[in-house]
């Protein structure tokens, strides 16, 4: 690890000389652990699935990063698992909280939002996948999934395009639902907390008959909230059955349903720079400022969907897959907000403009697999060929208009409601396809894993243009397998993502994005052990890429070249079976290499240079009486600039914890973030608003299991 981390140009080597000590002692340790309690280690965990149960932190396998079930140490990719556990324990609400303690990971990128799970991977939006399907098309059209839907949260780091097709450079988010269990299982949760939170929650699962050929599971949520910013709500209706057919070990098939209806309002109130991170005369806007109008504004979100999953292994060597989804969503926006988002001449007001958008999406994703596994002489073959397609449908009402000026330090409502004229938009229809294949070949102790794949994107929009976009990305990577649980690998990679639109100046169609990044890396897992410690360098290119245009702030331009170079240090080690331990660290360097020249040689908006976070749990007895356990985090993020190097918001170091106590079937426990309650800025953009980061919320959740 020394000669990965000491050879890359950044001045780290510091942290680089303590690497190696670090891993000598978490190896020791994990190796004591193992050693103590190597008697319950072997079920549980060596029937895990990569796309299944976790017990504890620490995930083994995983789909996500291969579409074959891999272990973690065998992917020439950085991979970072979140585990339900893990969201429990630290007392998640959201999939934007979730990240918080991931390396490489920038969680509520944009704030404190009600309007989605906003977050920056190397640097770059990652691509939302649910169960290796893409979730959504476009932006503020469908719901956000509650994390207490879902067995793990993973983070795919790097160009995935060969394998997912159109996705981000910097990575993707694949959400595994809770799926059907063999074992008998019951769960209702209540919570209360922080701004007047309620919510119940309900997970059954189990065989229906004696030999366990129908499996079922039914997850259910209700809420009742209110939220940090004024006069916002956030509250869900949540109910996701599922129905699991597995007459033989060779074929299975999964069903699973989700209708879902939030009622919420908008919480980004886009604040400007003075007030915020600058002075201003009459001192610091409000956190829980509400810019919009009560009565009027709204994020109201339905969505219906049903997902098929059926897997059929034909003999020892050959195995189908078919993973299906219909997705239906609806949504009402309607908000007031600063724009341009600049206090007037009185050092007291922002003028406002008011905005409606309708829209209507619907979506049909399918993934079509064949996957080998046979040998050719000494060589092993995993070998996946595959077939996707996607084909979305968009139709939206929009009006939008100039509002009153509103006072950010005493606000008065009421003083204007819009004459709403809603105008169709014109249709959106875009369909996808890609065809792939990919190996991973083993010799010995060495894996290298190729694939190469084709995409075709065809949009079009009622009225206008059709926009025919294709492409052929590509990845390699090569692992060594070294028996003392060591791994290091280098891979290649590549992205491609059409951009649906049209420039508002031009009028012309964007131009796709096309991204590549090389990655240098080593895995540590001692064999037999629930630790598992990373180290990669990496290098990501992307031409193409959208900013905001300096002549217009309307306007959306693409910006040339940018580049992210970067380092990412992620360690999970069972230190004892009572104490987990998390920690990470990442380093970025962004740079905008040609584009606009307000922009060109500068770091990219919001990107922090270096960023870490440690979290730690640890489970006792007091007085002999067993059941309690304590957690403590500090998450620290720096500071990132503006899009153009003039304005930096400032760094900003929180911390978590949390306090449980478990007794037979019940179980207690009391989460806290941001303890200090302290008032932050996540960004600040050169377009002239900032984003508040989420103030103190502290939530009770008490479960019982039966």
């Amino acid at each position: 690890m020394r000669v990965l981390v000491a050879s890359h140009p950044f001045s780290l080597r510091p942290i680089a000389l303590a690497m190696p000590v670090l891993v000598a002692c978490f190896a020791v340790e994990a190796q004591e652990a193992v050693e103590l309690e190597a008697q319950q280690i072997t079920a549980p965990r060596e029937v895990e699935r990569g796309n299944g149960p976790v017990d504890g932190y620490v995930a083994r396998r995983s789909v996500s990063a291969t579409k074959t079930d891999t272990p973690l140490i065998e992917t020439p990719q950085s991979i970072s698992v979140i585990t339900r556990d893990r969201i429990r324990d630290q007392g998640s609400l959201t999939i934007q909280d979730a990240l918080r303690y991931v390396s490489g990971m920038r969680g509520e990128a944009y704030g404190f939002d009600s309007r989605g799970d906003s977050s920056l991977v190397r640097g770059v939006t990652p691509t939302t996948f649910l169960d290796g399907l893409q979730q959504s098309v476009g932006s503020y059209n469908n719901t956000r999934t509650d994390p207490f839907t879902l067995e793990r949260i993973e983070v795919i780091k790097g160009p995935s395009s060969m394998l997912y097709g159109q996705s981000s450079v910097g990575g993707l988010l694949n959400l595994v639902s809770k799926r059907p269990q063999a074992e008998q299982k019951n769960e209702l949760q209540l919570q209360y907390g922080s701004f007047d939170r309620k919510q119940i929650a309900f997970d059954s699962t189990g065989p229906l008959d004696d030999d366990g050929t129908w499996l079922y599971r039914v997850v259910a949520i209700q809420r009742d909230s209110q939220t940090q910013v004024d006069h916002t709500k956030d509250n869900r209706l949540v109910f996701m059955p599922s129905l699991t057919w597995r007459p033989n070990e060779q074929f299975e098939w999964t069903l699973m349903a989700n209708v879902q209806k939030d009622d919420g309002g908008t919480t980004s109130s886009f604040l400007p720079h003075r007030g915020t991170v600058l002075g201003a005369p009459y001192g610091e806007i409000g956190s829980e400022r509400f810019v919009s109008e009560p009565g009027f504004d709204e994020y109201d979100t339905e969505q219906k969907a049903l997902t098929s999953q059926m897997s059929w292994r034909l003999d020892d060597t050959w195995t189908l897959r078919q993973n299906l989804r219909w997705q239906k969503s609806k949504v009402s926006y309607q908000t007031m907000y600063g724009w341009p988002p600049v206090l007037g001449a009185d050092d007291r007001t922002v003028n406002r403009i008011w905005s409606v958008s309708k829209p209507e999406v619907t979506i049909w994703t399918a993934d079509h697999q064949a996957e080998s596994r046979f040998d050719t002489g000494a060589l092993q073959h995993t070998l996946l060929v595959g077939l996707d397609y996607r084909h979305s449908v968009t139709d939206s009402k929009r009006a939008s208009g100039v509002a009153t000026p509103l006072d950010l330090y005493d606000p008065v409502y009421g003083t204007f409601y819009p004459d709403i004229a809603l105008v169709d938009e014109p249709q959106q229809r875009v369909a996808q396809k890609g065809l792939y294949a990919q190996d991973q070949i083993r010799y010995q102790n060495w894996l290298l894993t190729l694939g190469l794949r084709k995409d075709w994107a065809d949009t079009r929009v009622e009225g206008g243009a059709r926009q025919e976009d294709d492409a052929v990305t590509g990845r390699v990577g090569l692992t060594y397998l070294f028996d003392n649980g060591i791994a290091p690998y280098i891979s290649y990679s590549e992205s491609f993502t059409p951009i649906i639109g049209l420039n508002r100046v031009t009028q012309q169609s964007y131009d796709p994005l096309e991204g590549e990044q090389w990655e240098l890396g080593v895995k540590y897992q001692p064999p037999g052990s629930n630790t598992l410690l990373t180290a990669a360098v990496f290098d990501l290119r992307e031409q193409n890429r959208q900013m905001p245009d300096p002549a217009n702030p309307l306007n959306t331009i693409q910006a040339g070249e940018a580049r992210v170079k970067g380092l990412e240090l992620e360690g999970l080690v069972e230190v004892t079976s009572g104490w987990d331990l998390i920690g990470n660290y990442t380093y970025l360097d962004s740079e905008v290499e040609t584009g606009p020249a307000a922009q060109q040689g500068k770091r990219i908006a919001s990107v922090p240079e270096h960023m870490a976070s440690l979290w730690t749990q640890h489970r006792f007895s007091i007085a002999g009486i067993p059941g309690f356990s304590a957690g403590a985090g500090v998450r620290y993020v720096g500071a990132s600039w503006d899009g153009t190097d003039s304005l930096k918001t400032p760094s900003t170091t929180l911390f978590d914890a949390m306090l449980g106590y478990a007794y037979q079937d019940w179980a207690f426990t009391l989460n806290a973030t941001n303890l200090e309650d302290e008032t932050y800025y996540t960004t600040c953009l050169s377009r002239g608003d900032c984003f508040t980061g989420n103030r103190r919320t502290v939530v009770a959740t008490a479960s019982y299991s039966f």
